[in-house]
């Protein structure tokens, strides 16, 4: 039987998100992380929360624990890119992500808090970020965010990794939560905008030919090796206030190595010394890699009937 993934990272109707990041505290014995794990998991799936969509995913180390019999993926913690220019995404590195998909405000939030709870004992939180659906998918810059995102089975394809390969099912994910300048940006007239980004600002069609800056986002993420396009299932999300705010980058794919490819693409140390011009207008404050197993490898290793 083919496993199954985890269906919050494909349902795309929910206009309303809550990101939490925890590190493992330390003397935490594995029965306790199990308890803690399971009560939170139950703890968000009442009858007040039926649409309510949870996805959780682990760092290498707490997932290597946690299910040490399984077929287990070859993943490797976020590091620190030093980029070109002074540019950097910095590691912050955690053990445990849980993403809220809801329909409110008001189920996100007390859904959040009983993770709180159920997870407190054994966790530390270090990222707490609520976000939300930006009119028509738009990013807080006025641009359509993910709009060369795969469709229909492609999806699977390019987030899940593939029968047969240790994983299969699951998924790697990079998340980085993104503070961007939008006096800058916005003060940029809307053609050095569409250059930056590398499709037109009305309706997100990509430039063409010469029009195409070699340093715009899109052409820096991109990325084809041998032929083969290196697509992510992008899940993102806008977040803030009035005195911080950006982008939740939420990323999933078959193989870890195509967010490296990309990041490193970005930040200009992938050997053409180009970097993404975006970068010079939004700054990445956190950075993390974490695996998303299937629904059978995540029961299995939690004791789930």
């Amino acid at each position: 039987m083919p496993n199954t993934p985890q269906a919050g990272i494909f349902t795309d109707d929910q206009r309303y998100h809550y990101y939490l990041e925890y590190r493992l505290a330390g003397g935490a014995g594995r029965d306790a992380i199990v308890e803690a794990l399971n009560q939170a998991l139950d703890a968000c799936h009442t009858g007040q929360t039926a649409r309510l969509e949870v996805v959780v995913a682990f760092g290498n180390s707490l997932w290597s624990s946690l299910a040490p019999g399984e077929d287990s993926p070859a993943l490797r913690d976020f590091q620190t890119i030093r980029g070109v220019n002074g540019y950097e995404a910095p590691s912050t590195q955690a053990d445990l992500w849980c993403w809220l998909n809801g329909p409110g405000l008001d189920t996100n939030f007390a859904s959040a808090m009983a993770l709180r709870a159920a997870l407190g004992p054994v966790f530390e939180l270090t990222l707490d970020l609520p976000a939300f659906t930006y009119f028509a998918s738009r990013d807080l810059i006025d641009f359509e965010d993910g709009t060369a995102n795969p469709e229909g089975d492609e999806q699977r394809a390019v987030a899940l990794v593939p029968e047969g390969l240790p994983g299969a099912g699951g998924s790697f994910v990079l998340t980085q939560r993104w503070a961007t300048d939008l006096d800058a940006f916005h003060a940029l007239p809307v053609a050095e905008q569409e250059a930056i980004i590398g499709r037109t600002k009305a309706d997100s069609i990509e430039l063409e030919g010469d029009a195409m800056p070699e340093d715009s986002h899109v052409s820096r993420t991109d990325v084809s090796v041998d032929g083969v396009a290196l697509k992510i299932f992008r899940r993102s999300a806008p977040y803030g206030n009035l005195d911080e705010h950006g982008l939740y980058f939420v990323a999933f794919a078959c193989e870890q190595r195509r967010h490296q490819i990309q990041l490193e693409r970005m930040f200009g140390v992938s050997g053409d010394g180009l970097h993404d011009r975006l970068v010079e207008f939004s700054t990445p404050k956190t950075g993390s890699y974490f695996f998303a197993p299937s629904i059978e490898a995540l029961h299995r290793a939690l004791g789930r009937s």
